[in-house]
C-alpha cells in the first residue's frame, strides 16, 4: 500500500497587523525627518529675512537720518559763527579808507550753510516719527533768521564804521539771535541728533542679537535634523539589510551644507555688525558731535569782539566749557587703528593751531588792538582764526567721513554675508525634503 503525502498548504498572507507596524514606523520616521527639515528651513528663512532687514534698517538710519542730523548741528552752529563774523569787519580806526577784515567770506559761507540747513531739514522732515521736533526746530530757526537778518540790516545801513564797532542796535539783535541759536535751535538739533544716534546704537544691538540667535538656532535645529536622518538610516540598514540609502544620504548632505553655511553666514554677519559699531558707528558719532561742538566754539569766539564786557565774559566762559568738551571728543578712542592714529594726530595739530590763534586774539583784544584782532578773526591766511579753523574743520570732516566709511564697509560686509539667503536654504532644504520622500518610497512599496 502506497502512502502519499499531501502537498504543503500555501503559506497564509501576512496578517494586516504585521504590515501596519513597519508602515507606521517608516511613516513616523519619514514624518520626523520632514518636520525637522521643515523647521530648519523655516528658521533659516525667517532668520535671514530678519537679519537682512535689521542690517538694512541700521544702514538707513545712519546714512539717511543720523548723518543728516549730525550735519545739521554743524551747519547751524557754523551759520551762527558766520553771521557773527559779518559784524566784525569795517574800516581801520586811523584810516577810514582802509578796510579791515573779510566780510565777503562770511557772507558767502553763511548763504551756503543756510541752503544746506534747508535741504537737511527737508530730508529729516520726511521721517514722520520726528516731524514734531523738526517743525519746532523750523519755528526756532525762523526766529533766529529774523533776528540775525535784522542785525545785518542795521549794520548794512551804517557802512562807514570802524572794525569791531557795529551799531549798538545791531549788536543787541545779534546777541538776541545768538541766544535763540544757543538756547533753542541748537538744543533741538542736538536732541534730534541724539535721538537718531541712540536709535542707530539700538539697531546695531538688535541686528547683532538677531544674527547670534539665528546662528544658534540654525546650528541646533540642523543638529536635530541630522540626528533624525542618521538614526533613520541606521535603522533602515539594520532592518532591511541596506547599507546605504542614496536619497537619504544626499538629503543628509544638504542639511549639513545648510547648517554649516547658516552658522558661518550668521556668525560672520554678527561679527561684522559688531565691528561696524565699534570701529565705525561709535567713533563716527563722537567725531560728528565734535564737529558740531567745534562750530559752536567758533560761533562763541566770533561774538567776543563786538559784545559788551558782560556778554563777552559769558562768551569766554562758554568758550572754555566747549573747548574742554572738544578736547575729550577729539582724543583717539581705544579702538582707533594704527592707520587712524596719525589722522587723529593731524586733526589735533590743526586744532592746536586754532587754539594758538585764539590766544593771539585774546592778547590783541586785551591790548585794545581791535583792527588787528578783526584781521586775525576774519582774514583767510595761515595764522588767522578763519583759515586755521577751516583747516581744522576740514581735517575733522575728513576723519569723520572716514569713520562713517568704515561703518558702511562693515555693514555692507554683514549684508554680503547673507547673499543668497533665504533663497538658497529654502531651495536646498526643499530638495532635501523631496529626497526624504524618494528615499522612503521603495521601503513602503515592499508592503503593498
Amino acid at each position: 500500500m502506497t502512502i502519499t503525502q499531501a502537498p504543503p498548504a500555501p503559506s497564509a498572507p501576512a496578517a494586516p497587523e504585521t504590515r501596519v507596524r513597519p508602515l507606521l514606523r517608516l511613516g513616523g520616521q519619514a514624518g520626523a525627518a520632514l518636520i525637522a527639515i521643515a523647521v530648519l528651513c523655516a528658521t533659516a528663512v525667517i532668520s535671514a529675512i530678519i537679519v537682512r532687514g535689521d542690517i538694512a534698517d541700521l544702514r538707513a538710519t545712519v546714512t539717511q537720518r543720523a548723518s543728516a542730523a549730525a550735519e545739521l548741528r554743524f551747519a547751524l552752529a557754523d551759520l551762527d559763527a558766520q553771521r557773527a563774523n559779518q559784524l566784525v569787519p569795517g574800516h581801520a580806526a586811523k584810516d577810514p579808507g582802509t578796510t579791515v577784515g573779510d566780510r565777503l567770506l562770511a557772507l558767502i559761507t553763511a548763504q551756503q550753510r543756510r541752503a544746506e540747513i534747508s535741504s537737511l531739514l527737508q530730508q529729516l522732515g520726511a521721517d514722520q516719527t520726528q516731524a514734531t521736533q523738526v517743525r519746532a526746530l523750523f519755528d526756532a530757526l525762523g526766529r533766529y533768521d529774523d533776528m540775525s537778518g535784522r542785525a545785518g540790516y542795521v549794520d548794512d545801513n551804517q557802512p562807514d564804521r570802524a572794525a569791531g564797532h557795529p551799531p549798538a542796535a545791531a549788536v543787541a539783535l545779534s546777541t538776541e539771535s545768538g541766544d535763540i541759536m544757543r538756547d533753542e535751535v541748537l538744543p533741538k538739533a542736538e536732541a534730534l541728533s541724539r535721538t537718531y544716534a541712540t536709535r542707530a546704537a539700538q539697531l546695531e544691538r538688535t541686528a547683532h542679537a538677531a544674527a547670534v540667535r539665528a546662528a544658534i538656532a540654525v546650528s541646533v535645529l540642523g543638529a536635530i535634523a541630522l540626528l533624525a536622518l542618521f538614526w533613520w538610516q541606521r535603522d533602515l540598514a539594520r532592518r532591511y539589510r541596506r547599507l546605504l540609502n542614496p536619497a537619504l544620504l544626499t538629503a543628509t548632505a544638504a542639511v549639513i551644507a545648510v547648517t554649516l553655511a547658516g552658522l558661518g553666514s550668521f556668525a560672520s554677519a554678527a561679527s561684522e555688525i559688531t565691528t561696524a559699531g565699534r570701529q565705525g558707528l561709535q567713533p563716527w558719532s563722537r567725531l560728528a558731535e565734535a564737529r558740531a561742538v567745534a562750530a559752536d566754539v567758533s560761533a562763541t569766539q566770533s561774538r567776543w569782539l563786538v559784545h559788551d564786557p558782560n556778554s563777552g565774559a559769558q562768551d569766554r566762559s562758554r568758550f572754555a566749557t566747549l573747548t574742554g568738551r572738544l578736547d575729550i571728543l577729539l582724543a583717539p578712542g581705544t579702538d582707533a587703528t594704527a592707520a587712524e592714529v596719525p589722522v587723529y594726530q593731524a586733526v589735533l595739530t590743526r586744532y592746536d593751531n586754532f587754539r594758538a590763534d585764539d590766544r593771539t586774539l585774546r592778547k590783541l583784544l586785551a591790548a585794545g588792538n581791535i583792527d588787528q584782532a578783526a584781521e586775525v578773526l576774519t582774514e583767510v591766511q595761515r595764522g588767522d582764526v578763519a583759515f586755521d579753523f577751516w583747516d581744522f574743520a576740514t581735517r575733522l570732516e575728513l576723519l569723520t567721513t572716514q569713520q562713517r566709511a568704515d561703518f558702511d564697509a562693515h555693514a555692507s560686509a554683514a549684508r554680503s554675508s547673507m547673499d543668497g539667503w533665504p533663497a538658497i536654504p529654502a531651495g536646498v532644504l526643499g530638495i532635501a525634503a523631496a529626497l526624504v520622500l524618494v528615499g522612503v518610497r521603495p521601503r513602503l512599496a515592499e508592503y503593498r
